[in-house]
């Protein structure tokens, strides 16, 4: 078959999957020069599976939308019915997950919104899929999902209804409950099936497992899933009850207006920003930041005392919270007040913000803050520079004694001792737990028991660790980064700086970037770790960070610059003062605070 030419203008060049009636082709049209997919009937096909090939055509050629793969062409070679539709070749749709905090997980509820979406075209047309799973629903190169395979698709005027022995046609991992039982089917079953795609692609797991169709059938049928945060504690628990809305037992009781996962999207932009480095990956990439090239210095702030590395802005409900020597700063930035909370001791941890204010300070001890009320705290036995990882109910705290503590529900459940000082914060991904540690050993643990998976020899570590698309980016002591498989456990990479390396590092779409005290800026592939281009830029102790398609950085020396991805300065301001702690991009406004207190806000306008 390869080589083949169809209609005179489809020539066949490799297989890409085959079924029970069609197989599918990736093909060149030699009239336009573009690659597309060749659905072409088996030819032996029974009656009823060309009756199903037709109506799969029918399906697709009345849908229109960015969410649906296209229909291009219809055409017939020696008594075998194909139709040409779009290439989609980025893999299934469970390859965006797990879900990830940072922009993965931004990624995952994007694509979820955008099938949403396509859900209700394809319903609105009176068209039902009855088969949605994460296989039938494909990525672009560029991760943008696209519904397709409409094999079973059923047409709401028609009184069609096609069964197989035991029960309606379908996959039974994904399948609704009225359609394990044969019922009539509606539009709900399709957003069943979709809840089930999503569980899957933000936990890993399917919400339903058995040794066969009937034992998976029966849980779909009288059996509650597990919240997704239960399997995989990154997820934001509004994510949770958006797929476990989408699960619920009784169609009518299923949500089915599209901006579902739009407004869980808004909801986690907003906690991602209560995190340093935007979330448990690491991985500085902020979700939004105003055109830097329109930038004007718009107001300054007294925070009252130093803000020194490894200190860092978080912002939540419109508030950014910054440790500025004994005191935890609160700016309101609407009315631009700052109100100061005092400690015993220096505020050394950049905080986080969930369900309160969690704090780490060089007494050694953590603590969580609900408005002015000492809420929660524990000590351990050295200093705290790291920001703890807030994950659900889990609370990991890293400590200069080398230890990890673990926290649940307040509660203490593990210590892990490493060998050295710990100074940067824990990163969560791909369901391990990560230490970089002064011993200069990366340490992988079980996040629930505390137990080491593995350790890796690296070098001392003492800025975040970074993560994005399956990749961990450790940043050493010495200058060197490391690209990391931490399933594989290979080493992908690793490319050698000038100068040691004290902030974090910020990872865009396609590059990692990173500066040290050598005084240079640099793009890094993150496939091969090759230079794309670097940028004199000063002395950097503060990390950096990436939104909106722009890396903005602060050095020793008070400049503040935006770059975009080509390396080119939009904009710059000078004579800060030393900054030592990162920009803080937001939605109007970046924020920038120098060492000796000031804060600096820069918005458009």
């Amino acid at each position: 078959m390869i080589g083949t030419l169809l209609g005179g203008r489809y020539r066949l060049e490799a297989p890409l999957g085959s079924g029970g009636m069609a197989e599918v082709w990736r093909a060149v049209d030699e009239r336009l020069g573009r690659r597309v997919a060749v659905k072409l009937l088996h030819p032996r096909a029974l009656p009823p599976e060309r009756e199903r090939f037709f109506l799969e055509v029918r399906a697709l050629s009345r849908l229109f939308h960015p969410g649906i793969v296209q229909v291009l062409d219809l055409g017939e070679e020696e008594g075998r019915p194909y139709f040409v539709m779009e290439l989609v070749e980025g893999g299934s749709f469970d390859r965006l997950g797990p879900f990830e905090e940072g922009p993965e997980g931004e990624r995952i509820l994007k694509a979820a919104a955008l099938v949403m979406e396509a859900l209700a075209h394809l319903h609105a047309q009176g068209i039902l899929h009855r088969d949605l799973t994460p296989k039938n629903i494909l990525l672009t190169k560029e991760g943008h999902p696209k519904v397709m395979d409409f094999g079973l698709a059923y047409l709401l005027q028609e009184s069609r209804h096609l069964t197989r022995t035991g029960y309606t046609l379908g996959t039974p991992t994904y399948m609704a409950p009225e359609q394990a039982k044969g019922l009539p089917l509606t539009p709900k079953a399709d957003l069943y099936s979709l809840g089930a795609v999503l569980y899957r692609t933000l936990t890993g797991r399917p919400p339903f497992e058995g040794e066969n169709d009937q034992a998976i059938l029966f849980q779909h049928v009288y059996e509650a899933p597990k919240p997704p945060e239960a399997l995989n504690p990154a997820i934001p628990k509004g994510v949770g009850e958006a797929v476990l809305a989408l699960l619920a037992k009784h169609p009518e009781e299923r949500p089915s207006h599209p901006g579902l996962f739009q407004s869980a999207l808004n909801a986690f932009q907003a906690l991602r920003l209560a995190t340093p480095r935007a979330g448990a990956s690491r991985s500085g990439h902020y979700p939004l930041a105003p055109d830097p090239r329109r930038l004007t210095l718009k107001g300054k702030l007294d925070l009252g005392g130093e803000a020194p590395w490894p200190g860092e802005m978080v912002y939540a409900g419109g508030r950014v919270y910054l440790g500025v020597g004994r005191n935890l700063v609160e700016v309101d930035l609407l009315t631009g007040e700052v109100r100061q909370e005092a400690f015993p001791d220096e505020v050394t941890a950049p905080p986080v913000v969930r369900q309160g204010v969690y704090v780490g300070g060089w007494d050694g001890r953590v603590r969580r803050l609900r408005g002015r009320h000492l809420e929660w705290w524990a000590e351990t036995g050295a200093e705290i520079t790291a920001s703890p990882l807030v994950l659900g109910d889990w609370v990991y705290v890293a400590s200069r004694d080398g230890i990890l503590y673990a926290y649940e529900k307040d509660q203490p459940r593990f210590r892990f001792q490493t060998g050295g000082h710990l100074s940067a914060s824990p990163t969560f991904y791909r369901g391990l737990l990560l230490l970089g540690s002064e011993d200069g050993w990366l340490y992988a643990l079980d996040p629930k028991t505390g137990a080491l998976r593995y350790k890796v020899k690296t070098g001392a570590i003492h800025a975040p660790i970074a993560a994005y698309r399956g990749r961990l980016f450790i940043p050493t002591w010495e200058g060197e980064v490391f690209a990391f498989d931490p399933l594989t456990r290979e080493t992908l990479w690793n490319a050698a700086l000038e100068g040691e390396i004290w902030g974090g590092m910020a990872v865009g779409e396609e590059r990692v970037y990173v500066a040290g005290w050598d005084g240079v800026l640099r793009a890094l592939d993150q496939e091969t770790g090759e230079e794309a281009w670097s940028l004199e830029v000063g002395k950097v102790t503060a990390g950096l960070s990436y939104a909106s398609g722009h890396v903005f950085v602060a050095t020793e020396e008070g400049r503040f610059l935006a770059v975009d991805t080509r390396g080119q300065v939009v904009f710059e301001a000078t004579g800060l003062g030393a900054v030592q702690v990162p920009p803080l991009p937001l939605a109007e406004e970046v924020l920038v605070a120098n060492l000796s207190g000031r804060l600096y806000r820069f918005g458009v306008g």
